[in-house]
């Protein structure tokens, strides 16, 4: 109880929910349920005014509502400053929502007194008391829970935006190689994908594990992983062939045309096929 209260429930968007809902909530659980209090209200005030009694009946609850909204309203503007320079505990709170209804109590018993009530100060104050938790309970009940709910949302929206940052994070992180149903085969960390080879209906896929080099087989062809990888690093070099373009090591040309060494034992030296030479060529560009 003496822990702070979440600065959530004394926001200044929740303080005018706060000041606006709760009159008038109030003001229509008056109207509709109509208690004793206000119909006796209504029938004293009746003896000054020549006006129909449930119309002052309402007129006393619309004055009543707009009292407790500027009591309300000036209770919240007092309570935006104090919580600035300290911390409001859950009793400390306690205590003030019962000082507010307290406030309203008072004014509300001022008002029974000019409706020449033959009841005492005392039994005005505590029937007036009464009756505005009685009223006002249900408003400040669905109010907070409100609050937390609203809070608990935000929570959930930030923790979804953070899901998908991660998700998105570790898409780029991660390459997956697909079979040819689409379901994924083989998830591995880009740096760590280092060469795809054709293999008929199989994809031979080289990848470094720790400090060694591997390779898995998944059937797919090469066109198909190709196009599931566009936008990465890894590229088509060769009709048989993509490369993790980062793992390329020394470019070299000979008689039999122009290939890439890896300059890791158990990769192939990988072939550029002039189909495929500009996407080595942008790399090459890229680099310098």
């Amino acid at each position: 109880m003496h822990k702070p209260i979440p600065p959530f429930i004394y926001s200044k968007a929740n303080q005018i929910f706060m000041i606006l809902f709760v009159p008038l909530f109030a003001l229509a659980f008056i109207i509709i349920y109509r208690p004793s209090f206000f119909e006796s209200i209504g029938d004293n005030l009746k003896v000054h005014i020549d006006i129909a009694r449930d119309t002052l009946t309402w007129l006393a609850a619309f004055i009543m509502a707009l009292s407790g909204m500027a009591i309300g309203a000036l209770s919240r503007v007092i309570m935006g400053a104090y919580t600035k320079r300290h911390k409001l505990t859950y009793i400390g709170y306690i205590i003030w929502i019962l000082g507010e209804i307290g406030v309203m109590a008072m004014l509300f018993t001022l008002f029974s007194l000019f409706t020449n009530t033959n009841e005492s100060i005392p039994e005005l104050l505590r029937a007036s008391f009464v009756k505005t938790v009685l009223v006002a309970f249900i408003p400040y009940t669905v109010s907070y829970i409100y609050f937390i709910l609203q809070d608990k949302m935000r929570e959930l929206k930030f923790l979804r935006q953070q899901i998908e940052k991660d998700e998105t994070v570790l898409q780029k992180a991660y390459i997956q190689i697909l079979d040819e149903k689409g379901e994924m085969r083989l998830s591995i960390r880009r740096e760590n994908l280092v060469l795809i080879e054709s293999a008929d209906n199989y994809v031979c896929v080289y990848y470094i594990n720790g400090d060694k080099a591997k390779k898995t087989m998944i059937r797919n062809t090469l066109s198909r992983v190709a196009e599931h990888l566009v936008g990465t690093r890894i590229v088509r070099c060769h009709r048989s062939y993509m490369i993790n373009l980062d793992h390329a090591k020394v470019l070299h040309r000979d008689k039999e045309g122009v290939f890439i060494e890896l300059g890791m034992e158990g990769m192939p030296d990988v072939p550029i096929s002039r189909t495929y030479a500009d996407n080595v060529r942008e790399w090459l560009t890229d680099r310098g």
